[in-house]
């Protein structure tokens, strides 16, 4: 069978935008959130214009397409992945650029998108063979402002009010989009005030639920030294945060985000100790009820072993919550993710409080293995018979886009004024190519599979702005590799477009082999290669500004200093040079 880009489920194909975020939203009794699907975009080559105007409110169930109806295939499918596709240039003939294989894997269940082969082969619907990131073929000039004023502006925070309060929970009410006077949407409530053990607590000290995790960024754009900084937080419903009695207990409640750990990075992971008998539980899988000091993991598990999380959520119904299957969240587990500016102090680059987006993750049905690989499927055949078909979002104005695999997205984007604003239903369709189901994604997802780890109980369980990327160790692969400098040469340089002169400089010697001494030195410390120097951290935040001045996220928001090599067309279907797939870092070489 001939594979597709699979990235969302069979249910959803491409999208509504502006108009419909500004309007009525049809009300649907489907399972999902309730949502208006666009009209399914013909296989045509030019750019759709608007069907109305940004201000139009649209009737409801008459979805508007998008200006890009491909805004669920991001910029990076468009990078140059072999040296002659360099028009005039003297590029040495065979050198291929893999920075494919860090999304589009062999996939573990319960991921069954298994599209490793679009390393080998751009298979793209007809539509989507036009590159319509304008942003990144054609950046626009970055804002002039001085370093001085630059610094000021990236540390005033645009998430906190004047008293520390997370401002965008009290501005809610007037984002009202369907008219039923209230915002239906998620209100953020993270303090982004993490204690040492990574608690978000509120100016009275008490927690929130949200917990920050420490994480190795996906290889490339998802490195500072490309544009950004980042953090995330998870918070699990109240069940897991309560004893069996329904009393708060932070204690139960750091032992379910251990078993969730160890069920999604699937690895064993300590805790402090902890009494079995009390929570009912052979957490260490030892086969008597003692002091357990860490949590177990083994799938899938042996009969009647298997794990299940402790306090009032064991009385959950597990067809329905879920429970701790290898790679799977259970239902109302939510995450948050800021992406940030980047600072300068001391001559060193930190998180700046400036917020570029806040995103936002919440699951809200349980699919078995068995679900998600029929859904797979179903996909797989249906892009096999109708290859031209886009994808359409079910989205709702208020409360986001669905992903496809149960879970829902949500985003928060700077105005031109650097206020924290609603994504369009189009902005947040940008997300959920990746996050509806690539072959890496565990349930949908990525930083938490890729926590920090240790051998105390509260390893990785910290926030950026306390201890920042410096020391953390390069993530290893089945084969004994570096996981970042295998990226790095796969990709020959520090990004997929090939601009980031600076990784290049570094990291390479002239006949762009990987420098040995470098790939050493970023085997003890991720930030080695991850964190810019100060001078290209400015630069990046001044040409962000750009676009945030411009609006014009639609036409792509990733952050390109120098030329890009990016494509403006592919040919569907066609070969990207690659002839050698890399395989995913969990896999044994040779399996």
């Amino acid at each position: 069978m001939r594979r597709r880009l699979v990235i969302v489920s069979t249910a959803l194909v491409v999208a509504a935008g502006l108009a419909l975020a500004l309007g009525t939203v049809h009300r649907s009794a489907a399972p999902e959130p309730p949502g208006v699907a666009a009209r399914t975009a013909p296989p045509a080559a030019a750019v759709p214009s608007r069907a109305a105007g940004a201000g139009a409110r649209a009737v409801a169930g008459d979805a508007p397409p998008l200006d890009n109806l491909a805004a669920y295939i991001p910029a990076q499918c468009y990078a140059v992945t072999r040296d002659e596709d360099r028009a005039g240039t003297a590029a040495k003939p065979g050198r291929t650029h893999n920075g494919c294989f860090a999304c589009h894997q062999v996939s573990r269940p319960p991921s069954y998108a298994d599209d490793y082969d679009v390393q080998v082969t751009q298979s793209l619907p007809r539509f989507a063979t036009i590159n319509r990131w304008t942003n990144v073929l054609h950046p626009p000039p970055p804002v002039a402002m001085a370093d001085a004023a630059l610094l000021d502006w990236v540390r005033r925070s645009n998430y906190r009010g004047d008293d520390g309060a997370p401002r965008l929970e009290r501005a809610v009410q007037a984002w009202d989009r369907n008219g039923n006077g209230k915002w239906d949407g998620f209100a953020p409530d993270c303090w982004f005030h993490a204690d040492e053990q990574g608690w978000d607590r509120d100016d009275h000290g008490r927690a929130t639920g949200w917990r920050a995790y420490a994480y190795a960024p996906m290889p490339g754009m998802f490195w500072p030294t490309n544009g950004s900084a980042g953090d995330a937080f998870i918070r699990l419903p109240e069940a897991y945060r309560t004893d069996a009695a329904g009393g708060d207990s932070p204690a139960i409640y750091a032992l379910n985000l251990a078993i969730l750990e160890a069920t999604v990075r699937r690895t064993d992971v300590p805790i402090a100790p902890t009494d079995e008998k009390s929570v009912g539980l052979d957490l260490d899988g030892d086969g008597a009820m003692g002091t357990a000091s860490r949590v177990a993991f083994a799938w899938p598990p042996a009969a009647g072993k298997r794990l299940h999380y402790v306090g009032q959520a064991a009385s959950l119904d597990p067809a329905v919550a879920g429970w701790p299957a290898a790679g799977l969240y259970p239902v109302g587990t939510e995450i948050v993710h800021s992406v940030r500016y980047l600072d300068v102090a001391g001559g060193k680059v930190r998180m700046a409080a400036r917020m570029k987006e806040l995103r936002y993750m919440r699951k809200n049905h349980w699919y078995t293995y068995s679900d998600l690989d029929l859904r797979a499927k179903a996909e797989m055949r249906e892009k096999d018979g109708k290859p031209n078909t886009l994808k359409r979002v079910i989205a709702d104005a208020e409360r986001g886009v669905t992903t496809g695999t149960g879970w829902r997205m949500q985003g928060f984007i700077e105005d031109a004024g650097g206020e924290l604003r609603p994504e369009t239903i189009e902005e947040t369709a940008f997300c959920i190519g990746c996050h509806g189901g690539v072959g890496a994604s565990t349930d949908s997802t990525f930083s938490f599979a890729r926590k920090v780890g240790g051998a105390e109980p509260d390893a990785g369980w910290y926030h950026w702005e306390e201890k920042g990327l410096a020391g953390i160790r390069e993530p290893r692969r089945a084969d004994g590799r570096g996981e970042y400098a295998v990226w790095l040469e796969e990709v020959g340089g520090g990004d997929d477009f090939l601009a980031n002169a600076e990784v290049a400089r570094r990291f390479f010697g002239r006949d762009g082999v990987l420098r040995p001494a470098m790939a050493r030195a970023l085997a003890a410390d991720i930030s080695v290669v991850a964190m810019p120097s100060p001078e290209r951290a400015l630069d990046l935040d001044r040409a962000y500004l750009a676009l945030v001045k411009a609006q014009s996220f639609a036409r792509g928001r990733d952050v390109v200093l120098g030329e890009p090599r990016v494509k403006d067309r592919v040919v569907q279907d066609s070969a990207t040079g690659i002839t050698r797939v890399v395989g995913p870092p969990w896999k044994p070489a040779g399996r």
